[in-house]
């Protein structure tokens, strides 16, 4: 194998990423749980941020991983130098569980790949065929990690004893830990309907979150997002049982669609805002946003119309007049037009289609993600026709 320069197999180690989503390992051993994220440090809880810039003065956040037991691995860079040189060593990689606290922390060394004991080569060629190696690092305990890339693309993190032995396999799920795919029809859980053990796990694990929205899938599976204390947005995934699968930052919060609101779904916090605020307004209804943020429609005692924005924590943030309330219908994908879905899959080939409704004048705005992540906003007339897409 081609030997790469140390910088080079540091910047590999701490900037390692992909674009797509995997499934699937060829290593029987792999624990299919081992699952994990990159993210990025501002999508941190403040109390894991806070520490590193305590107690790493000066240091950079090379790669955060949201594991898929709600826990963190943080990548930081000392960026000490000498002489105008970084020192590509000082790497820490420090644990966190999900509630922001230290669990560990250990320090990383590059690796040469062609430094790599003949018995972790041999077990990657073997159990993993015609997959390229990345990069390595060792930690302080002795022990590898080697991020590889299988042959049908799935990227892992293998991790090996001091002695070369297998330890265990991490999969890259870089659009989330889910293990089922969201655009399938999903139905709309009332938060008052939630399983008391998933409000529990939740509680218990995210104290003082609030909880935003909640869905069955088409699995039978339950979606919860929820923004913590520390203003992280989760998506936590469970059982139809209400057992704890993983959690993520994908989904509603960075996918272009939103969620229509009736007036008895809104949040209670922002309802007594309201009536405390405006007295004999009437509510008209409202919708969360991707990024988590409430809009609100109302009707004031005069009459007039207004839109309320409000944070994912229901925090009053502004306040715009309107001329109309915007009002719009939401639409299942299953009854979609044909020749929308047509020029979809014509146009964009393996885009996956978040949502969509129909306005108050009879378009139709549907929302897609591309195969290269893009998260676009198409409009069509009633019938169908395109007319113009946007990107969001």
């Amino acid at each position: 194998m081609k030997k790469i320069s140390l910088f080079a197999i540091a910047l590999a180690c701490v900037l390692y990423s992909c674009s797509n989503e995997y499934v699937g390992s060829t290593d029987n051993s792999t624990t299919a749980d081992m699952t994990y994220e990159t993210t990025s440090a501002a999508t941190l809880p403040t109390s894991i941020s806070s520490y590193v810039a305590k107690n790493y003065a000066g240091a950079s956040i090379s790669e955060v991983n949201l594991n898929s037991d709600g826990s963190y691995t943080v990548y930081v860079n000392s960026g000490t130098t000498s002489k105008g040189i970084t020192n590509i060593n000082a790497i820490f990689k420090l644990y966190f569980t999900a509630k922001g606290l230290l669990s560990s922390s250990s320090t990383i060394t590059p690796v040469a790949i062609s430094d790599l004991q003949a018995a972790i080569i041999t077990y990657i060629t073997t159990n993993y065929p015609d997959a390229t190696i990345n990069s390595a690092h060792s930690e302080s305990d002795g022990s590898f990690d080697v991020l590889i890339t299988t042959a049908d693309g799935v990227k892992m993190k293998l991790n090996f004893s001091s002695t070369a032995e297998f330890v265990s396999a991490r999969e890259l799920k870089a659009n989330g830990n889910h293990r089922h795919h969201h655009s399938d029809r999903h139905n709309r859980i009332a938060l008052i309907n939630l399983i008391s053990s998933i409000k529990t796990y939740i509680s218990s694990n995210y104290p003082d979150s609030k909880i935003v929205a909640a869905f069955k899938e088409s699995d039978g599976s339950i979606d919860v997002f929820v923004v913590t204390a520390d203003d992280a947005k989760l998506n936590i995934n469970f059982t139809a049982d209400g057992e704890f699968v993983s959690v993520s930052t994908v989904d509603m919060f960075h996918m272009g669609q939103h969620i229509i609101l009736t007036v008895a779904d809104i949040p209670a916090d922002i309802t007594t805002y309201i009536t405390t605020n405006y007295s004999g307004a009437t509510i008209k209804g409202g919708h969360i946003e991707p990024d988590g943020t409430y809009e609100i429609y109302l009707l004031t005692s005069d009459n007039v119309k207004l839109k309320l924005t409000f944070t994912a924590t229901y925090e009053f943030v502004s306040e715009t007049t309107r001329t109309d309330f915007g009002d719009h219908t939401s639409i299942s994908l299953t009854e979609l037009i044909t020749a929308i879905k047509t020029y979809i899959e014509t146009n964009y080939p393996g885009a996956v289609i978040n949502g969509a409704h129909r306005e108050r004048d009879g378009d139709i705005e549907v929302y897609i993600t591309t195969t290269d992540a893009s998260k676009l906003e198409l409009e069509f007339t009633s019938a169908g026709v395109f007319i113009k897409a946007e990107t969001r």
